[in-house]
């Protein structure tokens, strides 16, 4: 193949607000559309298969991710952040992560039949070949993914997701009616992987070329190594691969759906932010005040969206997943709940990770989340013997602990004081102590029940938190609203009076 030139390498330093504006909008809609199609399936699966079933999927999905761990994927998170990228950089990532996948792919599925009997689960040995596919499409696309990043090409990001989300859901539900429910999950996630691949290169104009220079891979090595040892150790689900050691299919069953709706809510809340973040605040690394301002309002904005969702759920879990998914799910209530506790967190933990790597802190990050999963190894083996429920609990305990290491962390490395971070989650913390009296009082006040009664703590529950986080910061999001609608700035320009619409940097 021969190299096209590639357009347009460097990062954005006119026009980011616009960008990020249009991105948070392009990438709400790439959050949105999967996690809605993944609902759709979500519920038809879950009332198809078993908690057991769910046990064997997520066995495999965990191990064949334990295996993906070991890629260079974080080079793609080094073609975002480096500020003089050329085709040499691509041309060494591409051929990197390529041949890596099928390496990695090979050794998955010979070691699936010795896995299995180790185990003693026969279904891996079936399993794991099938749903291994998919480290070679991932590794195919990191390059092309990382270019439509760095340029801010949020519309083709979401065009691709929302191609993938409904072709995925389409598989899987002629799966599921043909019968083959435990398959469909399976199917799903291979044709999503292969269609973010195919669509990803179709989207950018790069092609490789057969040449690899040994300079451009050193300048990546530094910061790709550690943003790929980063990945390492967040891709290796140490909890799911222990529960599923210790405590079987069942319990990981009941995990794995607890954390899947769990995984809807974060990505719709915090997918749009997340996405934008990143490159925004990369592009933004050496000017330290417009670096400081948009970390605290995407800050602000993610704790105002995310804190009701995750707490609102909480409160309602007990009515609700019984209703949407059927009694046998009854069991995973408590489980979620605490992964509400953790959502809490969560959606600043995604803002002070991009932070952290726009300042080019990869090995930072990589060494906060290595403690991270020694903890939650520690955990799992220590609380196991008391239930799936002590677990999760014990979890997200460990999560609200280590929580101020790494927000002072993130502070210090661009001046900005405690106090003025956590005045941003005030409004919304108050809202949801508001929020939960007013459900809590609907819940026992009224004489509701089933559908009706859900619907009216949603609403007393939205109502009340809107008013109050609109009475304590109205002024705040005003403003926001305001940079949000003003996305072009009208200005006269020459003798003529022709106007011009410059994007606002």
């Amino acid at each position: 193949m021969t190299s096209k030139p590639a357009e347009n390498l460097g990062h954005h330093r006119t026009g980011r607000a616009r960008r990020a504006v249009s991105g948070v909008l392009w990438s709400g809609l790439n959050a949105f559309i999967p996690a809605a199609s993944g609902l759709v399936v979500f519920l038809l699966v879950s009332r198809a298969i078993s908690p057991e079933e769910f046990g064997f999927v997520a066995f495999a999905v965990a191990i064949v991710g334990a295996v993906g761990a070991f890629s260079p994927a974080g080079f793609g998170d080094a073609l975002i952040q480096r500020s003089d990228l050329n085709p040499a950089h691509l041309n060494a990532t591409f051929w990197l992560c390529s041949l890596w996948g099928l390496v990695l792919y090979g050794l998955t599925a010979l070691m699936a039949h010795p896995l299995a009997v180790w185990l003693g689960d026969p279904m891996l040995s079936t399993l794991l070949p099938v749903v291994a596919i998919r480290l070679i499409f991932d590794l195919a696309s990191v390059v092309p993914s990382a270019l439509l990043s760095r340029t801010m090409q949020f519309r083709q990001i979401a065009l691709r997701t929302m191609i993938a989300s409904v072709l995925s859901m389409i598989v899987c539900l002629i799966v599921l009616y043909l019968g083959y429910g435990l398959w469909a999950l399976v199917l799903s996630q291979l044709v999503a992987a292969m269609t973010i691949c195919a669509v990803s290169w179709l989207s950018v104009s790069w092609r490789p070329a057969l040449r690899l220079d040994r300079h451009a891979f050193r300048d990546l090595t530094s910061f790709g190594g550690y943003a790929s040892g980063s990945r390492l150790i967040t891709t290796i689900n140490v909890e799911q691969l222990l529960i599923g050691a210790l405590l079987g299919s069942a319990a990981l069953g009941l995990f794995y759906f607890a954390r899947r709706i769990f995984q809807i809510l974060n990505d719709v809340l915090t997918g749009a932010l997340a996405a934008v973040s990143y490159p925004l605040l990369s592009s933004m690394q050496d000017e330290p005040e417009k670096l400081r301002e948009a970390y605290l309002a995407t800050t602000f904005l993610s704790s105002v969206l995310a804190f009701p969702a995750f707490v609102g759920l909480a409160l309602v879990a007990g009515d609700a997943i019984p209703l949407m998914f059927g009694a046998k799910w009854t069991g995973a209530v408590p489980a979620l709940q605490a992964f509400c506790a953790i959502g809490v967190l969560s959606c600043i933990g995604i803002l002070q990770a991009a932070l952290i790597r726009a300042k080019g802190r990869a090995d930072w990050w990589m060494w906060y989340q290595s403690g991270q999963q020694i903890l939650t190894a520690i955990v799992v083996l220590l609380l196991a013997p008391l239930g799936i429920t002590a677990v999760v609990a014990g979890i997200a305990i460990k999560t609200w602990l280590t929580f101020p290491f790494v927000a002072l962390l993130a502070g210090r490395m661009i001046h900005l004081s405690p106090g003025r971070y956590g005045a941003q989650f005030l409004p919304p913390l108050l809202g949801c102590a508001v929020m939960a009296v007013a459900v809590i009082g609907v819940r026992h006040g009224t004489e509701l029940s089933g559908v009706w009664g859900l619907l009216s703590q949603i609403a007393a529950g939205a109502i009340s938190y809107a008013l109050t986080v609109i009475l304590t910061a109205g002024s705040r999001l005003r403003t926001m609203r305001a940079i949000i609608r003003k996305k072009r700035v009208t200005v006269q320009s020459g003798p003529g009076g022709r106007t011009e619409s410059p994007e606002v940097t």
